[in-house]
């Protein structure tokens, strides 16, 4: 997940090869590259395996590689003509310097050009010619009684950059693409709201009422440092800016790392080309910035002692070219080690994860999407969906559960039915529209023995969910489910859907939990 025409909102995996960077470019009086006897597979192995899990043909299409993909590896492994054209279209001269000095485009040659055709030709010939279907599963059920599905014209617009529930304030935070900042109640009126400098991509209230707001910048792909991490009181109109100069910023985590009594923030710091994952140490005259991984497409980190030595570690999901989850031990002096977990090939799209023990024997399971559709390879793919990876005890995983999902993109765990384990509820931004019922909201009633049974509702193609939370908006006892949708154009075929999804008031979806 490309918005080339809109936005390119936090979830992008613009790059299918993000990670290729050539070690070669540090040289500059180096020979030229000479032809091997590798194969082609045996190329593509040594060469896009040194920089993330390489993809099998089988992944996408002729067609998708040939005309999609294969052009943005040749960019990136410098046998491409097209490498100025990339570096024209950046506009910004502080953004394309830093774009410049990070050597993201290989000055010369990574390989000869008949071993790139060797690689060209062997994901061209081995691919599918059409993309594989879907993997059987069970069919989605157009039942969900457990939940009354509430629209309010009063609401906002179907471009949510934010949607939180505030359990503090017990009232709805919800954020669009203008930079609009809005508080709204249960029936989804407005309460209030501000005007900031940028949209808002993740918030956090406190007791006292003060309020941190994550802002991103730009949303459209880019690499500039507009993000900010402010502060704004209560009695305030506009937020304080605490951390500035952050690149595309979509998550941030507070937690106190070191231990010291001072609460710390970890920021997922999405960017385009280039990005990174940072703690910020909170000091007594401001902070300082700790870095974790310089790499783009961080898409979002949990702060949870993985190793039971009570220092707390970060969980993080990496998104774009190298896709992984990654934990980040604490070293317990302020440094962190890193180890990957699971690794995924770099056309997966990964979009989302969390922590729950789904299998409720006492630790922490992984629960992960992939649906990341607007990259260079936008067709439907059969290993987008939600998956379970479970826990050994030693924070080691296996797959144990798969639900094919045409575009998945966000989940929100909670026991909805409170009969003693957890439900998932699922969005899908990029579902396949033709898919009846629609399947942009699926939620996983959870019947045990990872044994789920997929249900929506009539009205879930409303909106284009790209926000999804739960809480007890209502205040009766259960939690709720909040969608927030983000519009943007598609098929022309869905002209009415469209229509649907640009209705004023038509963000924000309500479902309302009827169980008490």
């Amino acid at each position: 997940m490309r918005f080339s025409w809109l936005t390119a909102f936090i979830f992008t995996s613009l790059l299918a090869f993000e990670a290729c960077q050539s070690a070669s470019t540090t040289e500059t009086n180096t020979a030229p590259p000479v032809p091997t006897q590798l194969s082609g597979r045996q190329l593509a192995q040594t060469y896009c395996g040194s920089c993330h899990l390489a993809p099998d043909p089988s992944l996408l299409d002729k067609v998708t590689w040939r005309n999609g993909v294969l052009p943005q590896m040749a960019l990136r492994m410098g046998q491409s003509d097209q490498q100025m054209n990339a570096l024209a279209s950046i506009g910004n001269m502080e953004e394309m310097t830093r774009i410049l000095q990070a050597k993201i485009f290989p000055e010369s040659p990574m390989l000869d050009s008949t071993d790139w055709q060797k690689i060209v030709t062997y994901y061209i010939t081995t691919a599918p010619e059409k993309p594989l279907p879907q993997p059987a599963r069970k069919p989605v059920q157009l039942s969900l009684s457990l939940f009354q599905p509430k629209l309010s014209k009063y609401a906002i617009d179907g471009f949510v950059t934010l949607l939180k529930y505030d359990s503090i304030r017990h009232q709805i935070w919800a954020g669009d693409g203008r930079g609009h900042l809005y508080a709204l109640n249960k029936d989804l009126r407005r309460t209030d709201s501000v005007q900031l400098s940028s949209p808002v991509t993740d918030l956090r209230t406190n007791r006292d009422g003060s309020t941190e707001l994550l802002t991103v910048g730009m949303l459209n792909p880019n690499d500039r440092l507009t993000g900010a991490w402010s502060h704004l009181n209560p009695t305030d109109k506009q937020p304080t800016p605490v951390l500035q100069g952050l690149q595309r910023p979509v998550a941030a985590i507070p937690a106190d790392l070191n231990q010291d009594g001072r609460e710390d923030v970890v920021i997922c710091q999405f960017g385009n080309y280039l990005g990174k994952l940072s703690w910020h140490e909170k000091t007594a005259s401001g902070y300082t910035e700790h870095l974790l991984d310089s790499v783009p497409g961080v898409r979002t980190a949990i702060i949870q002692d993985v190793n039971k030595d009570k220092w707390p570690d970060v969980v993080a999901l990496l998104s774009q070219g190298d896709e992984q989850i990654a934990v980040y031990y604490n070293q317990q002096n302020g440094s962190f080690v890193k180890k990957t977990v699971l690794r995924f090939p770099s056309v997966y799209g990964s979009s989302y994860l969390e922590l729950n023990d789904i299998d409720l024997d006492g630790d922490l399971d992984l629960v992960y999407t992939n649906g990341d559709n607007a990259d260079y390879s936008i067709v439907l793919k059969p290993y987008h969906g939600v998956r379970i990876f479970l826990n050994d005890g030693q924070f080691r995983f296996r797959q144990a559960w798969f639900y094919p999902m045409h575009g998945a993109t966000q989940t929100v765990i909670r026991d909805f039915d409170q009969d003693g384990d957890a439900d998932i509820a699922a969005i899908a931004h990029y579902p396949d529209f033709s898919q009846e019922p629609n399947q942009g909201f699926v939620y996983f009633e959870n019947q045990g023995n990872l044994s789920f049974a997929p249900r929506t509702f009539t009205r879930a193609n409303q909106g284009r969910w790209l926000r999804i939370d739960a809480g007890d908006v209502d205040q009766d006892g259960d939690d709720d489910i909040l969608l927030g949708s983000f519009f943007r154009p598609t098929n022309a075929k869905y002209a009415d859907l469209m229509n649907q999804w640009a209705k004023p008031g038509a963000g924000i979806l309500l479902l309302e939990n009827k169980l008490k």
